[in-house]
């Protein structure tokens, strides 16, 4: 006997039990992938802060002293980016050479310490050149944060202190509007044992997300 043939495709009843596996195998999913997206921003961060660290660091070296590159111990403003670009680079944000020399804000030698990357800016403006071949935006973290902490060892002490680099000062998350400063456990009284401290919101949603360079 001939039966009859059933049609191809899905029924509906299955097409709904996929749909529902998917369903669930993506609320299981995402939390996992958002944790490790925000963890390999955090290390991306991490990174960023030690190479500036580091620039800082053999500015010191060249010069005798770190420089002032941030406006009471916060970078937040195109000019405060400007500053420390042309600091570390030796170069405007478009690329060209500093015309006024005080504008160098020290490095007299115009000695690239550092090389920026179009990732450490927001909103890249310049299709052509500049420092980083792209961008004249703010400086910004992985996350977006345009405010980053940084104190460095006046001193000499080999430490760094709250209060011997000015106020030590909150700094807000992009995403989460949240305002976070280092807490005594993380910055104490009697310093941390650098030269330079740089510190953002990171994700910004509590005290645990704040990230810290020397942690």
């Amino acid at each position: 006997m001939n039966h009859p043939r059933r049609p191809a495709g899905f029924t509906v009843l299955e097409l709904l039990g996929v749909m529902t596996i998917i369903a669930i195998l993506a609320a299981l999913l995402l939390p996992t992938l958002g944790a490790a997206r925000s963890a390999a921003l955090r290390a991306k961060t991490r990174a960023q802060f030690a190479q500036w660290a580091a620039a800082l660091e053999q500015y010191r070296q060249e010069y005798g002293y770190f420089p002032d590159v941030a406006a009471g111990g916060r970078l937040a403003s195109m000019a405060d980016t400007a500053k420390f670009v042309r600091t570390l680079s030796g170069r405007n944000l478009d690329g060209t050479a500093v015309a006024n020399a005080a504008d160098l804000n020290g490095n007299a030698k115009r000695i690239a310490f550092y090389s920026f990357a179009a990732g450490e800016f927001t909103d890249p403006a310049i299709p052509n050149g500049g420092v980083n071949g792209s961008s004249s935006g703010l400086l910004c973290d992985a996350f977006g944060n345009i405010e980053i902490g940084l104190l460095v060892d006046r001193n000499g002490d080999g430490l760094v202190k709250p209060g011997d680099d000015g106020t030590v000062l909150a700094v807000t998350g992009a995403q989460s509007g949240l305002s976070l400063i280092p807490a005594e456990a993380e910055l104490p009284a009697a310093g941390v044992r650098a030269g330079v401290l740089i510190y953002s919101a990171g994700r910004g949603a509590s005290q645990a997300d704040l990230i810290l360079s020397w942690k």
